[in-house]
């Protein structure tokens, strides 16, 4: 049975950064070197099967891919399982895949006590589950070749023991080494002492204006610099301005083009999952193929013939054999 997990902003005993990514490697057997590379949320559809094992279809996992539609993808599988499952978690997928740290950490604080309060100990191979896939790509093949060869093992709960006797070390050996400086240092003479600091500083004072005299004249010397003509910097100016225009006008465009995509990803996803609730039956009604097709959000118009054929399909009991 699922244990849900509820944390507020009071919430203590939270892991540091370093802690967290110790504990991410060790439990994955992967390479991550940022928090942020979770952002394409295949580390967590493995994370999501090392707890509960067969909950989740790994062979459908987009690992390492570059593509922000893979990545939706994996979040998609990941809140499909949990909503199997029972976890009440709400997944902000949209700030997730962005790969900004903070939000990526705050959800990764989250899991860690998740993980903490579901985990039963049981032995896991995560590298023999993702295939031998490299976890992210490019990173340690030391570590993928190692972990592929292993057996299973049990992830570790808590690497914090390690990090505070790391840094106590280097404490101790930074106090070593301040002690022996104290104490390998010679005294120095004081009859000689005033006479070479006064030497020293006539020295100085004599080079030093040296040094500005000559600097003076170098810049006396230097050539001016020719000024730009008028209608050169104003040419500049107005292909610079028009040039901002059109990046503005092209990420206007992209933006709508980038919603446009995943309105009708969102629709691919949910006549997916329509499909996989009824593939036992094999046949699926027209109606709530057509619903999904026709849905619309927020600034969207569903023209008229759209809403004459959700009016007919309801008055017919038709059906898509597959």
């Amino acid at each position: 049975m699922v244990v849900n997990v509820y944390t507020t902003s009071a919430t203590t005993d939270n892991l540091s950064r370093h802690e967290m990514l110790l504990w991410v490697n060790d439990c994955l057997q992967s390479s991550y070197s940022k928090i942020e590379q979770l952002h394409d949320g295949a580390g967590y559809c493995l994370f999501t099967d090392l707890l509960f094992p067969g909950s989740i279809q790994l062979k459908r996992v987009k690992w390492n891919s570059r593509l922000e539609l893979d990545w939706l993808a994996n979040w998609k599988l990941v809140q499909l399982a949990w909503k199997q499952l029972g976890i009440d978690k709400s997944v902000p997928v949209d700030r997730l895949i962005k790969g900004k740290f903070q939000d990526n950490f705050e959800f990764l604080q989250w899991f860690k006590k998740f993980f903490d309060a579901n985990y039963e100990g049981h032995e896991y191979n995560p590298v023999e589950s993702r295939g031998g896939e490299p976890l992210p790509i490019g990173g340690d093949s030391k570590t993928g070749t190692t972990n592929a060869s292993s057996t299973t093992r049990q992830p570790l709960k808590t690497p914090s023991g390690s990090s505070k006797t790391i840094s106590g070390m280097r404490t101790s050996s930074n106090y070593s080494v301040n002690s022996n400086a104290s104490t390998n240092k010679k005294p120095i003479s004081t009859s000689t002492t005033p006479k070479t600091q006064v030497t020293k500083g006539v020295s100085r004072v004599s080079s030093g204006s040296h040094d500005t005299s000559e600097i003076a004249k170098k810049q006396q010397q230097a050539p001016k610099i020719v000024g730009i003509e008028p209608a050169i910097h104003n040419q500049v100016v107005q292909e610079l301005e028009e040039i901002r225009r059109q990046l503005i006008e092209s990420e206007e465009v992209l933006g709508c083009m980038e919603k446009e995509r995943d309105f009708y990803f969102s629709k691919l996803r949910d006549l997916e999952i329509l499909c996989q609730d009824n593939e036992a039956t094999g046949q699926i009604e027209v109606k709530k193929i057509l619903e999904i097709l026709y849905a619309t959000e927020e600034g969207f118009s569903t023209p008229d013939d759209v809403n004459e054929d959700l009016e007919n399909s309801a008055n017919r009991e038709d059906s898509i054999t597959y």
